[in-house]
């Protein structure tokens, strides 16, 4: 990873040592490198203006549920960035970053009556819309308050291109979209409703989408759909076109940034619309890294256990997702190697990070990082054993600062109330 190098021995980010950082706010800590988000967006910002005309460059929303802590969002905002949100609470998130409403793209299949109000009044770019009965509620609710709502509709192009099935979003099983043979009818019903106004459709198929060519076919269901909505007499001026790019974890394949914005070139741009994508985890996922302490190094006659001080509660995804993730040590890098399950502390089975790995030789209290957890980490952590958040830091030229402080076990305690029948 460009932002993680090891210098004289010592795994640094952003030419800060994470020994340094470790011994200034602990363990287990989210650490991010804001100099491998500039390079992920400037990557696919560049690929962009190489193949679109000044006039035609995409609106990039990033897709803030991969990572939406403040100072991140506003670091990419920085950058160039518009956002995509799926709830409430990312919007105020947003717009406490310093986002602009009108550059917010509202997208998720369950948005509640407050989360349509709160982005009505705001003023979103849009709402991308989900299903028949979503588009009725948010007519409902604009009118009530007086606000004519932009929506476009999310097309379900029966398209798979997830990394894992729990990620993949575009295939007529899944949750999400309109499927081909009603987008028309979604868009004829909105042009008779006084309080939204239709004006384009958008697909995304999944997230780590490893088959490159699934961007393609999905692309190319696009132009028949809005010649057939234009011949119906409507108005198609927005296509969002999502996101889902893959990051290395292991040893996966990346994709072509220049031919991908090609088939934005050849397939989107003649259809005459603003052009929006949603990269997420893309930005952001190859930015951090979890880092954590070695508690003990358990030994048994079967396997030798790397007992760490991070656990599931920080980092769900190898056990939601199977997910792989990089692991290796701050220091003593070129120890002899040794195989290890390494594991959190929660009385789970499921509470490991990997099993048989060869890594170098550690011993108690050294310090180790899970790679690549930039994304859906510290956003889908929890409480789970009554652990405390971990603090996050974002290091920029060569200075860590703290984003999020370590929560508190008497922070967590303190929300629950014991009710007066008790005695």
């Amino acid at each position: 990873m460009t932002g993680f190098k090891e210098i004289n021995g010592v795994l640094n980010a952003d030419n800060v040592p994470l020994t340094d950082i470790a011994k200034e706010y602990g363990t287990p800590t989210y650490v991010y490198s804001a100099d491998v988000m500039k390079e992920q967006y400037e990557a696919l910002a560049g690929a962009m203006k190489r193949a679109l005309p000044a006039d035609r460059q995409p609106l990039l929303c990033y897709a803030c549920k991969a990572n939406s802590n403040v100072a991140v969002l506003s670091y990419l905002r920085s950058l160039g960035c518009s956002l995509e949100i799926v709830s409430e609470g990312e919007l105020k998130r947003g717009l406490k970053a310093g986002f602009k409403a009108n550059q917010i793209v509202s997208t998720g299949v369950g948005k509640t009556r407050s989360e349509i109000i709160s982005c009505l009044e705001a003023g979103i770019h849009q709402f991308n819309v989900e299903s028949f009965p979503e588009l009725k509620h948010i007519n409902q609710i604009a009118g009530e308050i007086g606000i004519k709502a932009t929506v476009v509709f999310r097309l379900n192009p029966n398209v798979s291109g997830g990394g894992h099935h729990k990620i993949s979003t575009g295939r007529k099983r899944d949750k999400f979209g309109i499927s081909e043979e009603s987008i028309c009818d979604a868009y004829q019903l909105a042009s008779e409703m006084e309080h939204v106004e239709p004006v384009g459709l958008s697909v995304h198929i999944g997230s780590q989408v490893f088959t490159v060519e699934s961007f393609k076919t999905a692309f190319e269901k696009l132009p028949g759909i809005v010649e057939k909505i234009r011949e119906n007499g409507h108005s198609v001026t927005r296509l969002d076109i999502g996101g889902g790019f893959p990051i290395i974890y292991k040893d996966e394949k990346l994709l072509d940034l220049d031919r991908y914005a090609e088939w934005v070139r050849d397939i989107i741009m003649p259809l005459d619309t603003e052009i929006i994508m949603e990269p997420g985890r893309y930005l952001v996922g190859n930015a951090g890294v979890l880092l954590s302490e070695v508690l003990y190094v358990k030994e048994t006659h079967d396997q030798d256990f790397l007992v760490i001080d991070a656990a599931m509660n920080d980092l769900i995804r190898p056990t939601l997702y199977e997910a792989y993730h990089g692991i290796e040590p701050v220091e003593n890098r070129d120890a002899p190697h040794h195989n290890y399950d390494v594991v959190g502390p929660i009385c789970e089975s499921g509470d490991t990070f990997t099993q048989g790995r060869d890594l170098p030789k550690m011993n108690q209290g050294d310090l180790v990082v899970v790679q690549s957890a930039g994304a859906y980490g510290f956003c889908m952590a929890s409480n789970y054993n009554t652990r405390a958040m971990p603090a996050e830091i974002l290091v920029y030229d060569g200075q860590a600062h703290e984003v999020r402080a370590r929560e508190s076990v008497e922070e967590i305690i303190d929300l629950d109330k014991i009710p007066d029948f008790i005695k």
